[in-house]
């Protein structure tokens, strides 16, 4: 009932995947704010954008950590 060798590289794959988006969308806000200090709705849709981007990423991630784990909770709880 472990998790297979498999599932623990797209376990690790959709954490690097979550994380490397995060930092991209951090790097995309600073350089935004640098470029930009005041409002400018350019400016906010990439931000919107870059954010956007992240929660589609985790929300494959948690939909693939549910793929692999859900199986094995329902199988311990019979």
């Amino acid at each position: 009932m472990g998790v297979s060798t498999t599932d623990w590289i797209a376990l690790l794959i959709c954490i690097a995947m979550v994380l490397s988006m995060e930092m991209l969308n951090s790097a995309l806000e600073k350089l935004s704010d640098l470029v930009q200090e005041d409002y400018h709705p350019v400016i906010k849709t990439v931000k919107d954008m870059a954010a956007s981007a992240v929660l589609f990423i985790s929300l494959i991630a948690a939909i693939i950590g549910c793929m692999i784990f859900l199986p094995k909770i329902i199988q311990l709880m019979r």
